[in-house]
This record gives C-alpha cells, sequence and structure tokens, in this order.
C-alpha cells in the first residue's frame, strides 16, 4: 500500500514537473513571449552565415547569443506595444468576449499595425545621403512589421487550438502543445543546412572552421539561455506592470510595454556596469610598465629620453615601446647600404604627461623645437589608435628610407583598445586639430625651402581622428595645410571626411588627390597618369570589417553585399544582408581581423603590414632601390619578431622572478631573498644560453640582465 503510494505520488510530481517544462516552452506564456521565443529561436539559424574573417566555434557562441537575445528583447518590446494598441482601441472590451472573437481581434491588430508599419517602411526607401533618424525609422518599421505578422500567425495558431479545444470533450490537451519555441528551432535548423549548402557552394571557407556538433550544442545552450533571460526580464517587467496598475489605473493599457522597457533598462545598466569596470581594468594595463621597456631611452632625440621634456612615467605601455623602439644610425647603414643622415626623431606625448589638450600640444611643439624636428627632411604627424599604438612598420620604413633625416611626432589620447576608445574620439581630433594650427603655423613662418616635408599617417581610428580634422572640407584644405602626402590604414565606416568623399569625390577632391585601393598590385594596374596625381592613400582590404562596420548596416544594404558575382574579392557570396545579424557578425569579425603573427606579414583583414613599405616609398616620395626595398622588409621582419620575443621572454623572467620570491617568503627567507632570486635567474640564463647567439638572443638578454639587477 505505501509502496503504491509513494508510487503514485511519484508519478504526479513528474506529471507536475513535466507539465512545468511543457508550458515554459510556450502554453504556459503570453503571446507576447511566445512571440519572442519564435523569433529568438529562429535567428540563431541566421547567425551561422558566413562573415569576412574566419570564425571559431566560441565566435559563433558570441554571435548567436546576442543576436538571440537582442532579437528577444527588441520582438518583446515591440508585440507589446502592438497588444498596447488592441486595448487602447477596445479599451478592454474584448476581456469579456467570446475566444473566436478575441482571436480575430488579435489576428487583425497584429495585421493592421503590420500594414501600417510596412506601408511607412516603403515610404522611406534607403538614400546614400539619409539621415540616421529617417533610416532607423525604416528599419523599425520594417522590423515592426515582421513581428506583427509573426503574431498574427502565432495568433492564429493559438486561437484555432483553443477553440478545437472547446469543441468537444477529451480535447484540452491540445492547448498544451508547445508550438513557438519547437517551431523556431526547427526553422533554426533548417537555415543552418541552408547556409552550410550555399557556403560549400561558393566556395566560401570563413565558417569552415565552426563546429557542427559543438554549433548545435551552442544552440541548444543559447536557448536555455534566452528562456533565463526572458523569464527573468518578464518577473521584473510584470512587477513593474502591477505596481503601475495599482498606483495609475488610468495607465493600466500601457503598463506592460512600460514594464517591459524598464525591465530591459536595468539589464542594459547592469551590462553597462560590467562594461565601465572593463574599462577601468584595461586603462591599467595600459598604463603599467612592461618590463621589456621599464628603462628610458638613452637618445636625446627621443621623448623620455635625456633632456627631453616628457617625463618617462607618462608615456604609457605604448609609448615607452615606441620611444624605445626608434632606429639607430647604424642600424639603417646596415640595412640601407649606404651612410644614414641622421638618427631618427620620435616625439611622443601621453594621456598622463598633462591633464589638458592645450598643455599637451604646447609640450609636443616644444619638444619638436628641442630636437630640431623643423630642420629634417620628413616630418611625420602620426595618429595613434585608442590605445596609443603607432605602426612600427610604418614608422620603421619611413626611418630606413629618409636615412634617418625624419621626426615622427604623435599625441596620445585614450590608453584603451581602439573599440573602447569611441566615445573620444572628440577629444582626439579636436587635439589633433590643435596640434595641426600649431605645426603649420611653425611652417607658415619658415622660409619655403626650409620646411620639411610634412606627411600624415593613421591607421584605424588613428586614421579618423587624422581625417576628421578635415570634415566637411575638401582635399584642399590639407593642400594649405602644408600637408605633402598621407597614409590611411583600414579607415573606419564612421569617418566622416572619408564617408563625403566617397559620396561626392568631385566636389571633395575635384583634382583627384585621393585614392583608396585594396592593396599595392591594385595601385600599380592603375594608368601612370592617376597615379602621378595621387598624393593621399585610403588602404582598405576587401575583407576588413572596421572600414565596414557602423550603424549602416543597420540602415540599408552596404555595396559590397550587392550581387554575389559582383562582389570584391574576399566577401563571401553566400551571405545575405540582414540589419541586426550582419552588424553583429560584421562586429565579430572585427576581433579576429586584427589577429597577427610576430614577423609573418600578411594581406588579411586589418593586417597591412606586407605593403606597407611600398606605400612609405611612392606616397612620401621616398624612392628606394629594389634590392633597398627587399632589405628594408626583410629586417623589419627581423625587428617585429626579435621585439616580440623579447617582450614574451622578460615577461615570463619577471613573473618567475616574482614567484620565486613568494616561493622563498614561504619558506620563511626574507633576508637577501632578492639577490638569492636573481643569482637563480641568471644560473637559468647562462645555462639556457645559445652557442653562437643570434640578435634575437641578444636582444633577449640585454633586456633581461637589467631587469635582474633591478
Amino acid at each position: 500500500m505505501n509502496d503504491d503510494t509513494s508510487a503514485t505520488t511519484g508519478s504526479g510530481r513528474a506529471m507536475q514537473v513535466a507539465n512545468t517544462v511543457i508550458g515554459a516552452l510556450g502554453p504556459d506564456r503570453s503571446l507576447t513571449e511566445r512571440v519572442a521565443l519564435f523569433a529568438a529561436a529562429a535567428s540563431v539559424g541566421q547567425s551561422f552565415e558566413p562573415g569576412l574573417q574566419p570564425r571559431r566555434t566560441i565566435d559563433q557562441a558570441i554571435a548567436t547569443g546576442v543576436i538571440s537575445a537582442t532579437t528577444l528583447s527588441a520582438v518583446t518590446v515591440a508585440q507589446s506595444a502592438i497588444e498596447s494598441v488592441g486595448r487602447l482601441v477596445t479599451r478592454g472590451r474584448t476581456d469579456t468576449a467570446s475566444s473566436a472573437a478575441r482571436l480575430a481581434f488579435t489576428v487583425g491588430t497584429n495585421a493592421m499595425v503590420g500594414a501600417v508599419a510596412e506601408g511607412l517602411a516603403r515610404a522611406l526607401p534607403p538614400r546614400d545621403d539619409e539621415t540616421t533618424r529617417r533610416g532607423l525609422t525604416r528599419i523599425a518599421a520594417r522590423q515592426t512589421a515582421r513581428v506583427a505578422a509573426m503574431g498574427a500567425g502565432l495568433s492564429a495558431v493559438i486561437g484555432a487550438s483553443d477553440l478545437i479545444s472547446q469543441a468537444g470533450p477529451n480535447r484540452g490537451w491540445i492547448t498544451r502543445i508547445p508550438v513557438a519555441l519547437p517551431v523556431g528551432i526547427a526553422v533554426s535548423a533548417w537555415q543552418v543546412h541552408r547556409v552550410h549548402l550555399q557556403s560549400a557552394e561558393f566556395g566560401d571557407t570563413t565558417i569552415e572552421n565552426v563546429s557542427t556538433r559543438k554549433s548545435v550544442a551552442i544552440a541548444v545552450g543559447v536557448g536555455a539561455g534566452v528562456i533565463a533571460l526572458q523569464t527573468g526580464e518578464r518577473l521584473i517587467a510584470h512587477g513593474v506592470s502591477r505596481a503601475i496598475s495599482r498606483v495609475a489605473p488610468s495607465y493600466d493599457s500601457v503598463s506592460n510595454p512600460i514594464g517591459h522597457a524598464v525591465a530591459l533598462t536595468l539589464l542594459g545598466a547592469g551590462a553597462y556596469s560590467g562594461y565601465e569596470y572593463a574599462v577601468h581594468r584595461v586603462e591599467q594595463g595600459g598604463a603599467a610598465v612592461e618590463p621589456a621597456y621599464d628603462k628610458p631611452p638613452t637618445s636625446p632625440l627621443v621623448s623620455g629620453g635625456p633632456e627631453s621634456l616628457v617625463p618617462w612615467d607618462t608615456l604609457s605601455r605604448e609609448g615607452r615601446r615606441f620611444v624605445n623602439m626608434v632606429l639607430t644610425r647604424e642600424e639603417i647603414e646596415t640595412v640601407m647600404g649606404e651612410p644614414a643622415v641622421a638618427d631618427p626623431i620620435r616625439v611622443f606625448v601621453g594621456l598622463d604627461t598633462a591633464a589638458e589638450a592645450e598643455d599637451r600640444v604646447d609640450i609636443i611643439m616644444d619638444e619638436l623645437v628641442r630636437t630640431r624636428a623643423f630642420e629634417r627632411k620628413v616630418l611625420c604627424f602620426a595618429s595613434p589608435t585608442g590605445s596609443g599604438y603607432i605602426n612600427y612598420v610604418a614608422a620603421e620604413s619611413l626611418e630606413y628610407m629618409s636615412l634617418g633625416d625624419c621626426a615622427i611626432v604623435t599625441m596620445q589620447y585614450s590608453m584603451l583598445p581602439s573599440s573602447m576608445s569611441l566615445t573620444r574620439t572628440g577629444l582626439a581630433i579636436e587635439q589633433n586639430r590643435d596640434l595641426m594650427h600649431a605645426i603649420t603655423g611653425y611652417l607658415r613662418g619658415m622660409e619655403p625651402e626650409a620646411r620639411p616635408r610634412f606627411v600624415l599617417f593613421g591607421k584605424s581610428l588613428g586614421a579618423l581622428t587624422m581625417q576628421d580634422i578635415w570634415r566637411r572640407r575638401t582635399v584642399a584644405a590639407m593642400d594649405r595645410d602644408f600637408v605633402h602626402s598621407s597614409i590611411f590604414l583600414g579607415t573606419p565606416s564612421g569617418t566622416e571626411f572619408a564617408k563625403g568623399w566617397r559620396l561626392n569625390p568631385a566636389k571633395v577632391d575635384p583634382e583627384g588627390l585621393m585614392l583608396e585601393v585594396d592593396n599595392y598590385g591594385e595601385y600599380l594596374d592603375l594608368p601612370e597618369e592617376r597615379r602621378s596625381r595621387v598624393r593621399h592613400v585610403l588602404i582598405s582590404h576587401h575583407d576588413d570589417p572596421i572600414p565596414k562596420f557602423g550603424t549602416n548596416l543597420l540602415l540599408r544594404q552596404p555595396w559590397w553585399l550587392g550581387p554575389p558575382e559582383a562582389r570584391p574579392h574576399g566577401i563571401p557570396k553566400s551571405t545575405t544582408w540582414r540589419p541586426g545579424t550582419t552588424f553583429v557578425l560584421t562586429g565579430i569579425d572585427l576581433v579576429n581581423a586584427m589577429d597577427v603573427v610576430p614577423g609573418t606579414f600578411g594581406r588579411r583583414g586589418h593586417d597591412y603590414r606586407e605593403d606597407i613599405a611600398r606605400f612609405v616609398s611612392a606616397a612620401y616620395d621616398l624612392p628606394v632601390t629594389a634590392v633597398q626595398l627587399l632589405e628594408i622588409e626583410r629586417a623589419l621582419r627581423e625587428r617585429e619578431l626579435e621585439w616580440a620575443q623579447a617582450r614574451v621572454v622578460t615577461e615570463q623572467i619577471a613573473r618567475a622572478r616574482e614567484a620565486l620570491l613568494r616561493e622563498f617568503k614561504t619558506w620563511g627567507v626574507s633576508s637577501g631573498s632578492d639577490s638569492q632570486a636573481d643569482a637563480v635567474l641568471r644560473q637559468v640564463l647562462a645555462e639556457s644560453r645559445p652557442a653562437g647567439p643570434t640578435a634575437v638572443a641578444h636582444e633577449v638578454h640585454e633586456a633581461t640582465d637589467p631587469l635582474i639587477s633591478s
């Protein structure tokens, strides 16, 4: 008897659990939640579209999660708003209506809103010069129309099942059949299958490293995460909605969308707080001293060195690298095979060098005067990326080709990666403009024949913050500022100057002084007459997402996702433009586009090292022989690898020293522990020193010996 009772109780509990699970999949949820579940699940398949860069399984997981969660949030708000429209129209009279009437009204409301939204979207066709507000209105209207269509379809299915269950006895189980989530998963499965077939047909390989088996697991995990996220959002929204109904009953008809808006805002605030914490930690890393660069340079011709007006400890990580990696006269002569003119000048002012941009500009000008930079053959104003990074290949190419008779000047505006420095571009543009005015003012006071050749350089965010000094102006304005020529690598799509030039080159650049190419071979294929006029070069790889990523992807189909047969090399031909999906996938591509191997130059994504030396020679008018060019490119690769190895080794030695000191402390050894740790490390290094050490080995040991003795 007891056994039977226990069995019955266990069976009942199992049924309860099963009903709860089934209910969570749809039947116990509102129409808004079911529509959102269907849309989020269906969007998983779209996230597997090929992108510009090879994607790993973890990249796919991030993309799938972001796309499905964003879809969930957007559809929840949209469908909730549609339902509120219906409640406002009827003022709640449908609550007492029959099931058939409620069904007809729900379907009709979604159909009406969908028709109005689609009409609005068609009334606002995309234009190249449209405002962001106009474009967002069109996309919002189109997405609302799609949400309304999904709402109408699911309402019809759900309503029909309700009517069937009421038509006779023993049909209640029909209403317990989950529809939204299973159908959404089925749609995604079909889409993933279609994506792989089309990728194979067109030869697109960017998703070939995405494991199908793992992707299925990811999809399941993402689905569970989406449901959990929706549950949390629903609880918050429900609480807010009930509070509004109690406090302000007159607003009851719109309490649901308000509740969802508040819930999503709270979730967004939590995400933003996490982002701010990440920014703080990254800034600390950007200001930290690297073991390989813990000593100031010995040259008086670089910032942070003897006689410099820039304190060494204000240069940040990238600044210390930049000034320490300057070429010497001897290194230039070895590569070029002829006497160098001088030791190069490098001027770097860090964000911490002075609190105000005006003061940083003043210090830079004083440094330029102190080092006599205006007396050099070439003066290069380089705008760094967000972290303060200046492309080493470009800097060293200039120093080799000018035989050291050059000066490079740059000013930091952030210590964060470019992706985290987007809010600081305004500061960067303004301080770059101030420095430009100061430099051109000084040049204006010089005799024309005594002026240096004034050139510009910028990569990525550095290209944006340099070009936008002249936003809403013409290329001729650069001439009036004495700019001889410029090189810009991977110019971001948000660059106002480049955007204006691309839309209307006849107005911005009537003389054809600016050019945008994918690579140096493409430049050489131009007629000689065209190349002879070019002084400003934008190098943008077709598969580089940085010149392509921006809000424009949300607003209209980009030119590079046109007909498959017309797409440039490197653009997947099987990819379909979908506003939100394309935006997220291109954002994921940003990370993979910057994966580089030290010493191995490629022509892929955001890696422009392979062509930089040739463009420096052509754009800056610094001719070299074919032999010298080959020697420069060989030296560039070797130096990059040597410095990268030295950084890794010194960092590991610093960590080993810290570990030894911690271990000595646990042993109770405190007196003389520093010298003992140094002795151990010196012995290890001596035993590991190879016979006939290479330049790399010399570099490493020279860098680590001071570290150990310190």
